[in-house]
């Protein structure tokens, strides 16, 4: 059993019914709101210093909910995706959510996690995602380099992002199956990871300046080579 926690998350774990649910724990003031959704899942009004407990967390919005796991998606069915987003060593569960909420958002994109150095999908993560993640397509695999070759048996092209890389991001060509590749908050693309990108593409930007995070990075990436190359 799990707590998720924030009103958006709850209320799109149970739009996505893909958990079950055993309890929903609101303060008094989202009852009504959160009953007319919660269908026959019982509602419990709770102080809010009685939710902080539970989540242990200060930013459940006064919305939480006890639920089962999170069940990842296996690789095969995240390859049925036309765009995937391939995590390296992310680390940090507010990168991972945001990663997962714009992917999802901007191109429906599988997400594929390690199952080492990474941040699963934990209610951090959701909440991060705000719910996104219990919609989108996320696969956890213990070795993400075998998880990249099968993608490129598969068609798809592997995109690194680096600021190093030797291709602007506006002149990658438009691919019909396309993995985006992004590295840790700290390492970057692992030197291993790096050799199954078929090419490695870099944001331009003013001078040397060179602030963006992981999770901005991969936004920029995704409009860039998937949803505006499609409106061309």
């Amino acid at each position: 059993m799990e707590v998720i926690y924030g009103k958006n998350p709850v209320l799109e774990a149970l739009a996505s019914g893909r958990r079950t649910f055993y309890e929903i724990l609101v303060a008094r003031q989202h009852y009504d709101e959160i009953v007319a959704a919660a269908g026959k899942v019982r509602v419990i009004i709770l102080s809010r210093k009685e939710l902080d407990h539970i989540t242990k967390s200060a930013f459940h919005q006064g919305v939480a909910a006890r639920v089962s796991p999170f069940r990842y998606t296996p690789l095969k069915e995240v390859m049925e995706k036309k765009v995937v987003v391939l995590l390296d060593s992310v680390e940090d569960p507010q990168n991972t959510g945001s990663i997962i909420r714009t992917a999802y958002a901007l191109a429906d994109a599988g997400i594929v996690i390690p199952e080492d150095r990474a941040a699963h999908v934990t209610p951090s993560v959701v909440k991060a995602s705000a719910g996104a993640a219990e919609h989108a397509a996320v696969a956890r695999v213990k070795n993400l380099r075998t998880a990249a070759k099968e993608l490129k048996k598969e068609g798809f092209w592997v995109v690194g992002l680096d600021a190093r890389g030797a291709v602007p991001l506006s002149e990658v060509p438009s691919y019909d199956r396309l993995a985006v590749l992004v590295g840790g908050e700290d390492t970057g693309i692992r030197s291993g990871m790096e050799k199954e990108a078929d090419l490695m593409a870099h944001i331009p930007m003013r001078s040397s300046f060179n602030s963006l995070n992981v999770s901005q990075s991969a936004a920029i990436a995704i409009y860039e080579l998937v949803v505006r190359k499609a409106g061309k």
